[in-house]
């Protein structure tokens, strides 16, 4: 899936991440030997990093965890019920803004272009890292963050701003305080896999360009989309992205749906090496680029199968958002009322319900026995009840 250079950037990293016993104890215990890692296939045999071994881990090395790098900067991550803290050494921060750079300007952004920037810069830092990058790119940086709406609005009408990034739903209310850009970016919620939402933001901001931008706080970027608007790209340089079965971790091929899996190219301060994230999506292969072509479309949590078809209910309100009538409240109830799984799924709001019908099949690749849609549901959730 990936090429020889790839392969050896691996063996060094893996070789530099079994310095720490988190990583030294799995991979003996795997008998993987990083030098012996000479085939894409050969590293799939390294263990999965989970964000429950990370929590334990810091729970028995509080408070930085036994993956400590003295560096440059920490920041924090939401893990679990509490915040862990992320470190990126002065390397990682010129890697993560030479990477960051390349990815806006093929997003449409310009050297000299104005940007505001309405990612949060306190506690987790996604701001300052975003900047840093726009900044390399040789971009004007305006820090707003995601607070007063208004403001921003006034600040891309008196000083002609030309792109604005940050979460889709704050652009869109820059967008009804009046502000207009040329170019969104837009990450840290669903934003193209919602049908209909690029077209939205479009219209709102009257820009010629919105693109999707797919990120964690442990690895920025991770895929990006391009002026072309065709899927997000993954950041290779920095992200090495495979996609697994989220019950058996085995690899899946280009085209089926699955848990993404990241392994950072070239890192420093805290390492992560297959790093199953939660998220659900699909993979295909363009030349040599590694694609998404749907960005994420959901969570791998509380999966179900129903008539042999793995099922993701977390999928579902990105359906729901692309339709104006629904709250996106829903209720998914599997019965078996004989020997065949009956699915039903009932929505609260108004929405033609042949198209809701259609779009859920899409998306969740099993078409529901019965879609209905009501003024209020009476409890929503997900339930099986065929045990």
């Amino acid at each position: 899936m990936y090429g020889e250079d790839v392969l050896a950037d691996l063996r060094d990293q893996l070789a530099y991440a079994s310095e720490y016993d988190l990583y030294g104890d799995a991979f003996a215990e795997a008998g993987i030997d990083p030098e012996r890692i000479d085939s894409w296939e050969s590293f799939q045999e390294v263990p999965f990093m989970k964000t429950e071994t990370l929590e334990a881990d810091f729970a028995e090395h509080p408070p930085e965890g036994s993956l400590y790098t003295e560096g440059a900067m920490i920041s924090f991550s939401p893990m679990g019920d509490d915040l862990a803290p992320m470190f990126d050494t002065q390397a990682d921060l010129e890697h993560q803004s030479s990477v960051n750079a390349d990815v806006f300007e093929q997003a449409g952004i310009s050297p000299g272009d104005r940007v505001l920037n309405t990612f949060g810069y306190h506690l987790f830092g996604t701001g300052l890292l975003v900047q840093r990058g726009l900044e390399e790119l040789g971009a004007e940086v305006f820090p707003v963050g995601p607070g007063d709406s208004e403001q921003a609005a006034a600040f891309i009408d008196e000083y002609d701003v030309d792109a604005l990034i940050g979460n889709p739903s704050f652009a869109m209310k820059v967008a009804d305080a009046g502000g207009e850009v040329d170019v969104f970016v837009g990450g840290g919620e669903p934003f193209t896999s919602v049908p209909g939402y690029r077209d939205k933001v479009k219209a709102a901001l009257g820009c010629e360009t919105a693109v999707d931008y797919f990120g964690t706080r442990h690895v920025l970027p991770i895929a990006a989309e391009t002026t072309a608007e065709d899927g997000l790209y993954v950041a290779s340089e920095y992200a090495i992205v495979e996609l697994v079965d989220p019950d058996t971790g085995e690899p899946l091929s280009p085209g089926e749906r699955g848990e993404v899996v990241v392994t950072h190219r070239r890192k420093d301060g805290f390492p992560l090496v297959r790093y199953r994230t939660g998220d659900l999506a699909e993979l295909e292969r363009r030349g040599e680029d590694i694609v998404l072509p749907d960005g994420v479309i959901g969570r791998t949590d509380n999966r179900l199968k129903v008539k042999g078809v793995k099922l993701y209910p977390e999928s579902i309100p990105a359906v729901l958002a692309g339709f104006d009538g629904l709250t996106g409240e829903y209720s998914l109830t599997v019965t078996r009322p004989e020997s065949t799984d009956h699915l039903a799924i009932q929505c609260e709001g108004s929405a033609d319900e042949d198209e809701l019908a259609d779009a859920l099949a899409e998306r969740l690749l099993i078409s529901p026995d019965e879609v209905s849609v009501v003024d209020e549901l009476e409890q929503s959730g997900v339930f099986d009840e065929r045990y």
